[in-house]
């Protein structure tokens, strides 16, 4: 079991061309976080989740209700501090976490 603390989520380019995206995390297949964002924002998530398992698989995820959601990446965060990306589907999302 581990423990995975996200800091800031930047959007530097999102995945929608109108509207906002429909973010959402999860790690290890289960939901953790959701939020609407356009290109420029930031939101500091400053929220610790637990998970099972050796390894935090992270993924992104913009909502699509005409179709199947989008995949935007996958990450494994390494222990400390550190910066993923996501940047599949031509988006570019950035977030800050801590891995205990």
């Amino acid at each position: 079991m581990g423990l995975v603390k996200f800091g800031q989520l930047e959007c530097v380019k999102q995945e929608d061309w109108n509207g906002q995206d429909d973010i959402y995390i999860t790690i290890n297949g289960k939901h953790v976080y959701s939020t609407r964002m356009s290109e420029g924002d930031k939101h500091s998530i400053n929220r610790s989740f637990r998970f099972d398992g050796d390894v935090a698989r992270v993924r992104m995820y913009e909502s699509d209700s005409a179709d199947d959601d989008d995949l935007l990446g996958e990450q494994i965060p390494l222990l400390g501090y550190g910066e993923m990306k996501f940047r599949e589907d031509d988006a570019y999302y950035t977030l800050s976490y801590e891995l205990s």
